[in-house]
């Protein structure tokens, strides 16, 4: 299948769209999401998408003009879900900048299982420019790097380097790609220790490694002073 990207048609949530036009465009995404999610873009079809909707193909191309770009509109509502939990959590006030990183994390891991199969279909597309994942990869990291330097620089702190924040956002995403796909519910501590450890190491100070260990609360929120952790 021949990748197209769109010209917008279709893409978000439509300003005031409700009733049973909204409804109908819902059930479209919904059945994309599904056989997406199952066979990843270059096995998607039109033909699977009516089946999964129960609709005829002239009522798919009245809401998407392509596959690719009713797949785009399910990836664009994935990573918009995400940015608005960084949003939220980062309009908390916060003792501090390290204060932030428990909830985050832990948003974070949920999040991602919480989307199921969607997941596994987004990790295999990270770097595949004939989708719809790969082609709004770096604006979509690009916005929650700027979301974690305005929380930084709001904690009173000078803005990040660039590169310390884009080599976190990328591990994260791995780790956290990981762990939707691989990892037990019960392993997240083992997560959250890795993510906790690679952000302090890249963002934080040395103060905020001495507060987080001796701080009960935050050091067993991020998995610290696990089994092995002897530092």
């Amino acid at each position: 299948m021949a990748a197209k990207q769109s010209g917008g048609k279709g893409r978000g949530r439509p300003p005031g769209s409700t009733g049973p036009k909204m409804h109908m465009r819902m059930r479209i995404l919904n059945a994309t999401r599904e056989v997406y999610s199952e066979r990843g873009l270059h096995n998607t079809t039109v033909e699977l998408i009516l089946e999964s909707a129960g609709v005829s193909r002239p009522t798919f191309y009245k809401y998407f003009s392509s596959v690719w770009e009713a797949i785009e509109a399910v990836v664009m509502r994935c990573n918009e879900e995400l940015e608005v939990l960084f949003t939220e959590v980062f309009s908390i006030q916060r003792e501090s900048a390290i204060h932030y990183l428990p909830t985050v994390l832990v948003g974070y891991l949920n999040w991602g299982r919480s989307q199921g199969k969607l997941m596994e279909a987004r990790f295999r597309e990270l770097h595949d420019l004939t989708s719809p994942v790969g082609v709004h990869r770096t604006e979509h990291n690009e916005r929650i790097s700027n979301l974690l330097s305005d929380m930084l620089v709001a904690d009173g702190r000078t803005a990040p380097d660039r590169v310390a924040l884009n080599a976190l956002v990328n591990c994260v995403e791995y780790l956290g790609y990981q762990f939707c796909n691989g990892a037990r519910q019960e392993e997240m501590p083992v997560y959250l220790r890795a993510m906790g450890r690679v952000s302090l190491a890249l963002l934080g100070s040395e103060a905020d490694w001495q507060n987080i260990k001796s701080d009960p609360v935050l050091s067993s929120a991020l998995g610290f002073g696990a089994p092995g952790d002897t530092d």
